[in-house]
């Protein structure tokens, strides 16, 4: 019997559920706090993840006009939890009441909507990894998660490498765990 792949609605749904805890555990002592993310501090991180829901929906809806690498903003007034919660639902019910397969033109050249909802997949898996170190709490990644941003990454890895969006690779032992693994790839240091 093959193996069937995980639904990319299900993934997107499950890195978001992963992060919402750690949005909800930062202080606002921690806001200034460094991160393994080098740029960018915890309320940058919490800016950037809170945009790119808005930059999936303008990319989704062919009308994008957010910028989520533009992270200087400050939090919005109802909270960094909250703000993500609400766009990353919007996100959500467009990608379920939507056809998953629709190809369409993306920042990351044409592909099916099921192809490029992995890039914000991605981005929240690791970010949420990094927020955690940032303000010290649990950083474990769910393996399953991991694991398919892990197959994600490797097929953009370079690409992503070129656009400044990620570090050098770091080099672990084939033995390493997946969430090690994917941290690796993706330039940071498990």
């Amino acid at each position: 019997m093959a193996q069937q792949s995980p639904n990319v609605i299900d993934l997107y749904q499950g890195a978001v559920d992963e992060m919402l805890p750690t949005l909800g555990a930062v202080r606002a002592d921690q806001l200034t706090a460094a991160t393994p993310c080098t740029d960018w501090n915890v309320q940058n991180l919490i800016t950037h993840n809170i945009k790119i829901a808005d930059f999936v929906q303008g990319i989704i809806l062919g009308n994008n006009t957010t910028n989520p690498f533009e992270v200087g903003d400050p939090l919005p007034a109802q909270g960094g939890r909250e703000a993500f919660a609400a766009g990353t639902a919007k996100v959500l019910e467009l990608l379920k009441s939507g056809d998953i397969d629709r190809v369409m033109e993306t920042p990351f050249g044409t592909m099916p909507l099921s192809s490029f909802i992995m890039f914000p997949t991605l981005d929240i898996v690791i970010h949420q990894w990094d927020l955690s170190k940032g303000i010290g709490a649990n950083a474990a990644i769910d393996s399953g998660l991991a694991e398919a941003c892990y197959g994600a990454l490797q097929m953009g890895a370079e690409g992503g490498r070129a656009q400044g969006a990620f570090a050098a690779e770091i080099i672990v032992p084939i033995s390493a765990t997946i969430q090690d693994k994917l941290l690796a790839l993706s330039g940071r240091t498990p």
